[in-house]
């Protein structure tokens, strides 16, 4: 039997191996050196992080609880709200609170707690989220859903039947006050009676019931002075037999207090200067028992340069820090002034005045209610007038009229 013959294989016959082998080769090579090279991930299942990117925050309401019913006696009554957020408290980023999509409180650090006061019964739907300096949201939390029912006394309410400016004009005819200090129109300022007393909580939100004013003009070191993109203000108060109770918020494009105690002023911080006895005093310059000067800092902190050069009693403040600025709210009890009880048509001295520092050693300047204000010079203060124009805070809205059709 003939045996067959084994075929040669030469290198000609192994060329579309070899061949393949190098495109693979050099496929791989290529592969991964535009792999290191390449600035987006676009070979691998992961995410390039940034920052703090990676980081996981959470955002989560703990009080009030979904579906909780709160059925308050009077308008007096809060809802607490307490948010617990995981490894945002070590960052810059601030909290905000929204109920029915109106934001109720912006937290800058911890703890996220305050009392809320809804102001009407009605239901509410509250989420937090957690904003970085741009506004973005970074985090967002769970959803309360909660019920507020107030059972209000009708006869525990005064209706507010008279005319607001008919009020005015009718205090206005009696009243003895330096007009020449008084701006922006020569009359005081009003501050309204409160039948339900603001919550102090650093909000401004329940406040556009009451009458503002932000015709704050330069006074002390006014060369300084810019425009109003450095420092402005809108000051609220409003009154009750206990107490004097006001908001202000700041408008400041520099955030500086480094001061305590009788130094609060050098920092920035709000100075309110009273006369309680105006009529008396009308060409007095000097500060005498009936005179009082208190400065509030936003670091919830009160002082009574005069005339007791201490902390006042019983004040109760809260201020929130903002990006452009800062709130303060403040309680001031009436026994701080001793021998003064509030009244309606009662007109005191009085000037607002918020101080700005900018990181100096000492005020830059000073903004106030009064055309030109010293410090030292209570002839140079404006005026307040505390008036009872009866209950606005329960005014509802008028509604609108339809449109009858035929």
């Amino acid at each position: 039997m003939r045996k067959k013959k084994r075929k040669k294989l030469f290198l000609l016959d192994r060329a579309p191996f070899i061949l393949f082998g190098l495109i693979l080769v050099t496929a791989i090579i290529v592969f991964f050196s535009v792999r290191s090279c390449t600035p987006f991930n676009f070979f691998s299942s992961g995410q390039e992080t940034t920052g703090d990117s990676d980081v996981e925050y959470t955002l989560f309401i703990s009080s009030p609880t979904d579906n909780k019913v709160f059925n308050f006696i009077n308008q007096n009554e809060t809802v607490p709200i307490e948010i617990r957020a995981q490894e945002a408290e070590s960052t810059d980023y601030n909290i905000r609170v929204i109920a029915n999509d109106t934001e109720i409180k912006t937290f800058t650090s911890p703890p996220y707690e305050f009392n809320w006061n809804p102001g009407s019964s009605g239901e509410y739907e509250i989420k937090a989220q957690l904003i970085d300096g741009s506004g973005e949201i970074i985090a967002a939390s769970n959803i309360a859903n909660i019920s507020v029912q107030y059972e209000i006394e009708p006869e525990d309410k005064a209706a507010a039947s008279m005319d607001i400016e008919e009020k005015k004009n009718q205090v206005l005819k009696n009243a003895v006050f330096r007009t020449n200090n008084t701006i922006p129109t020569g009359v005081p300022i009003f501050s309204y009676k409160c039948y339900t007393p603001p919550v102090i909580d650093g909000s401004i939100q329940e406040w556009n019931k009451f009458e503002s004013f932000s015709a704050f003009e330069p006074t002390i070191k006014k060369e300084n002075y810019t425009s109003h993109t450095d420092i402005a203000g809108t000051f609220y108060s409003c009154w009750d037999e206990d107490n004097f109770y006001i908001a202000i918020q700041v408008t400041d494009d520099v955030f500086s207090q480094n001061y305590t105690g009788n130094q609060i002023n050098k920092g920035d911080s709000i100075v309110l200067v009273f006369d309680t006895e105006l009529e008396e005093d009308m060409q007095i310059p000097f500060y005498n028992s009936d005179d009082y000067q208190l400065d509030l800092s936003p670091g919830n902190e009160s002082f009574m340069n005069w005339p007791s050069s201490s902390a006042p009693g019983g004040v109760l403040i809260s201020s929130t820090i903002l990006s452009n600025g800062y709130i303060i709210e403040a309680s001031i009890p009436w026994y701080n002034f001793p021998n003064y009880m509030p009244e309606d048509e009662s007109i005191m001295g009085f000037t607002v005045s918020i101080f700005d520092t900018d990181n100096l050693e000492t005020t830059e300047l000073a903004i106030s209610s009064s055309k030109t204000f010293d410090l030292n010079n209570v002839s140079t203060l404006g005026a307040i007038a505390l008036i009872d124009v009866g209950d606005t805070q329960s005014e509802e809205e008028p509604e609108e009229e339809e449109e009858s059709t035929e």
